[in-house]
This record gives structure tokens, C-alpha cells and sequence, in this order.
């Protein structure tokens, strides 16, 4: 069976279904990181701070009644699309999944998002076509499991490429990324889901970006 897809569908979930109530440790590090995001935005000119926004996936309304719920291989707002890919060998694509409030690993009730399938990437680009920078992200374990690592690629307009992996702690609650300042005037930025066996799979949230301006 392969290890994606939703409970009680014809592939087997890599997402656990167990659910019970966030912990207040995991809420308070979700309010800690709300804070970080607004520590980033404050390190902006006014001008580039009025051209960032965040990517928070409040408009998948389907996730405010269900602990996930399907959205397809490709989610677009504020200007940015994000692209669902499944690993080449993946029979069985799956796409984006909403994560809810009801979905216990999601501490603090915040729609957030997933890649649905082991090894799958996610790419963000700018509508646009012109470049952007990406300042700032959350990640969680998708299932309160580790270990969780997540790669990062950042192609630039002239093709060279930055990268960064950001591990995960293994407890409760979000961790805020943020990116160093080689990640401006991209044309891509990939993020690779986890083989679900020596890491672990994630979910995402908050992501704070803005055009590519100059290196910050």
C-alpha cells in the first residue's frame, strides 16, 4: 500500500487520524511565533514591509469543520502559486491537503497546509513572473513524530541556487524559519516533503514573502 493519501480512502494515510486537544505548551509556542512574524516584518524599510504578505491559508474554509481536507495540486493567493509535485516513482499522487484545528499536531487552530505524499515537493512562485523573497515560515511535524528535516531550494533568476535545511525540534507546536538574506530575487523556492520513514512528514503555515527587492 503506499503511504499517502486520506483514512478511509483506497491508499493508506501517512497522516495519523488520532485526535485530542492541543496542549497549552503547544498553544503558547504557536502565540510565540505570531510574534517572531511581526519581529521580521518590524526588520523591513516601509516600503518593503508594505509589499510583504503572508500566505496563511485561512481561505480554505473546508478545514474549519474537518481535521484536513483535499485542495488539489495547486493552491494560489495574495499573488503567490504554490505547486504540488509528486515524487517521480509515486503511483498514487495526492496533491495539498488543508490541515484544521481538529488535526491534534496543528496546536493553536491555524489552517495550515500539507504535501500530501512521501517525497513530494511543494514549489512557490510569484504570479507575477517577476522575482520575490522569502523571509520567513512555519513548520510542524505533520504527526507529532520525528525526526523532521526540510530542505530548501532557492533558484534564482540568473539560475545559481541557495539552499538551507531547517530540523525540526521533535516537540510539540510550530517552530518559525527564518531565511537568511541569500534567499532574495528568486524564481522558485522548493521545499521537499519527507520519505515518511527517516524523516518524518511536515505541515506549513505563515509564509512571509515579498518581492524581490535587494538583499536584505
Amino acid at each position: 500500500m503506499a503511504p499517502h493519501g486520506l483514512a478511509g480512502l483506497p491508499r493508506m494515510a501517512f497522516l495519523m487520524t488520532t485526535l485530542m486537544p492541543p496542549s497549552p505548551f503547544a498553544m503558547l509556542r504557536r502565540r510565540r511565533h505570531a510574534i517572531h512574524a511581526l519581529v521580521v516584518l518590524a526588520s523591513l524599510t516601509g516600503a518593503q514591509a508594505a509589499q510583504a504578505v503572508v500566505l496563511d491559508f485561512e481561505d480554505l474554509i473546508c478545514a474549519r469543520t474537518q481535521p484536513t481536507c483535499h485542495v488539489g495540486s495547486v493552491y494560489a493567493s495574495k499573488g503567490y502559486t504554490l505547486r504540488y509535485a509528486a515524487a517521480p516513482d509515486d503511483d498514487h499522487p495526492v496533491g495539498f491537503q488543508a490541515i484544521g484545528k481538529l488535526w491534534t499536531p496543528d496546536a493553536g487552530g491555524s489552517t495550515a497546509m500539507l504535501a500530501n505524499s512521501c517525497n513530494a515537493s511543494t514549489v512557490l512562485t510569484a504570479q507575477s513572473g517577476k522575482p520575490f523573497s522569502v523571509l520567513a515560515l512555519d513548520l510542524a511535524e505533520a504527526n507529532a513524530d520525528a525526526p523532521v528535516t526540510v530542505e530548501f531550494i532557492g533558484t534564482k533568476t540568473d539560475g545559481t541556487q541557495v539552499r538551507m535545511n531547517a530540523p525540526l525540534d521533535g516537540k510539540p507546536g510550530w517552530q518559525r524559519v527564518v531565511f537568511p538574506s541569500a534567499f532574495y530575487n528568486l524564481k522558485t523556492l522548493t521545499w521537499l516533503q519527507g520519505d515518511c520513514i527517516s524523516n518524518k512528514s511536515h505541515m506549513f503555515d505563515n509564509i512571509l514573502v515579498m518581492p524581490g527587492i535587494a538583499p536584505r
